[in-house]
């Protein structure tokens, strides 16, 4: 049962990645909702880029769907055209062997026109509060109150979720929180994403590859892609590990190693690109998330698909928590979701 409009709690979401935003959307009805987000754009990780005649999914590279909650949500995308299967032709390089094709045996998706797509549509109708990056959070009398970097008090709110990266979202919960010591035990890596464009195309025999033994992991040329638009653009992205020891490099040395890397990779001198743009994700892919310690505790789910304390009135939801996929971020802001529904 509904709660009244008079009886609406006040919630805060912070992080308007799809996470963040399947929460809000299951709340619909059910609570007052303010998405926040340090970003002047929502997606989070699920991030397209234009660039002079180019286009980059320069974040996460496609989805899957393997539940049968994700499945039905995609499924009105599919029928309207806004998420497309991917057919590529796959090749693993790098290492002795010879390139070899790459089989996928289950559907990879894409959002049309581009990966962020899949948020913009998420946000629809919500009350976001984007260019604002919440660094405390501070229980009054009346409730949260959420303090911004230019120093802007926000609230009171009943509830707060941390819907960011792990680390992040330990840097603003108390430690009383329950699931704290979960939460800054998870462990996550960074990556590199290079954004190429040339001006004629490339000639290769693959359209997105799985690299071994070499700092870049994967490539993509973003025009095999459902739906895509603009020229030549290849997508570069390094390792978790490589990047982690060139966090802190300049970048152009970075992008500079990568490029030298991507032409022994493809055997060739490349030409001068037209467009090059490089991104740094800080966070991008999960280690290790460890498993709340005290199965016991009613707020934790068995899954731990999200973590809740109901007396601080406080949750935490995202991708991380199940491993880091894109149907990942969504099945744990349905699972926040579903918790809070029966407590409102």
């Amino acid at each position: 049962m509904m709660p009244s409009l008079t009886e609406l709690p006040r919630l805060a979401i912070i992080g308007a990645g799809l996470s963040g935003l399947t929460l809000a959307g299951e709340l619909n009805g059910f609570a007052e909702v303010t998405v926040f987000d340090k970003s002047p754009r929502v997606g989070g990780r699920i991030a397209t880029r234009t660039g002079e005649d180019f286009q980059f999914d320069y974040g996460a590279q496609f989805f899957t769907a393997r539940s049968v909650a994700f499945q039905n949500y995609l499924k009105p995308l599919i029928v309207a055209g806004r998420v497309a299967e991917w057919h590529p032709r796959v090749t693993t390089l790098g290492g002795d062997d010879k390139p070899y094709r790459r089989d996928w045996f289950e559907p990879h998706y894409v959002a049309v026109p581009g990966m962020n797509t899949l948020c913009q549509l998420a946000a629809e109708g919500k009350n976001l509060m984007l260019d604002t990056a919440i660094e405390s959070l501070e229980k009054t009398i009346t409730g949260w109150r959420l303090r911004d970097h230019s120093g802007a008090s926000h609230g009171p709110f009943d509830w707060v979720v941390c819907s960011m990266p792990a680390p992040q979202s330990a840097a603003l919960l108390p430690s009383s929180f329950t699931g704290y010591e979960q939460v800054c035990s998870t462990t996550m890596l960074g990556c590199y994403s290079l954004s190429l464009g040339f001006a004629e195309p490339l000639q290769s025999l693959w359209q997105a590859a799985v690299v071994k033994h070499s700092p870049i992991g994967w490539l993509a040329f973003e025009s095999s892609r459902p739906g895509r638009a603009g020229g030549c653009g290849l997508l570069v992205q390094s390792t978790n590990a490589w990047a982690e020891q060139h966090l802190d490099d300049d970048s152009r040395q970075v992008q500079r190693a990568l490029w030298h890397e991507l032409e022994r990779l493809m055997a060739k001198t490349l030409p001068k690109p037209k467009y090059s743009r490089l991104h740094r994700w800080r966070y991008a892919n999960t280690v290790s998330t460890p498993k709340a310690t005290d199965k016991a505790t009613p707020e934790v789910s068995p899954e731990a698909e999200c973590l809740m304390d109901e007396q601080l009135q406080l949750g935490v939801c995202g991708d991380w928590l199940l491993g880091g996929r894109v149907e990942s971020a969504y099945l744990s802001g349905l699972a926040l979701a579903t918790e809070l529904k029966q407590r409102f």
